[in-house]
């Protein structure tokens, strides 16, 4: 499913917020961290199967199954009925799948900043390259104020033979919403102050 690519980061990175909360309680030992990292561990579950990643999202049901078995009293790893310590061996349990999913947020985040970066980089060349061709100029920078207005002015940009060709690249790995939002940012910086 092609999502905006910003939805993926903001939700990856609440994703992250949501982890640090489980980690400071696993630090606390709070008895409930058990139920809350199983929440946790649906709802980023359930992010995967919405993106289409079915690996990331069978790696986080295997984790859910390694704590469900941790709880209901058999050892994840020997698949042994625990007779002593079962508090302990939630909360390695825990532990295993804290670090898992960290590392696989951790990830899915680098992942989604590297593909912004490389857009960001190839429409400030774009833009820059447009406004050196005069293209564009700072009249019509300074009154591109939406992101709407951003997409009209790229799709007028397309009009160049090269410049659509980009935009088919860019469109193989981000949503056209979000090459629409990385034009506004890049023109905000551009706008020039009226004296």
């Amino acid at each position: 499913m092609n999502l905006l690519i910003h939805f993926k980061k903001q939700r990856l990175e609440k994703l992250n917020q949501e982890l640090i909360l489980q980690n400071e309680k696993f630090v606390k030992k709070d008895f409930n961290l058990d139920k809350t990292l199983l929440s946790l561990l649906n709802e980023v579950q359930d992010y995967f199967q919405q993106i289409g990643e079915s690996t990331k999202e069978g790696n986080i049901s295997q984790l859910k199954n390694y704590l469900d078995l941790a709880v209901s009293g058999i050892d994840p790893i020997k698949l042994e009925r625990i007779k002593t310590r079962r508090r302990d061996t939630v909360r390695i349990a825990c532990f295993h799948c804290l670090s898992n999913l960290g590392e696989t947020i951790e990830s899915s985040l680098i992942e989604v900043e590297n593909i912004l970066l490389k857009a960001t980089e190839t429409i400030h060349q774009v833009v820059l390259s447009a406004y050196q061709s005069k293209f564009i100029n700072d009249s019509i920078i300074n009154k591109t104020n939406t992101v709407e207005e951003a997409i009209m002015l790229w799709d007028k940009l397309k009009e160049n033979e090269q410049i659509l060709l980009i935009d088919k690249k860019l469109r193989l790995e981000i949503h056209q919403q979000d090459t629409g939002i990385l034009i506004d940012q890049t023109l905000s910086k551009l706008k020039t102050k009226s004296v």
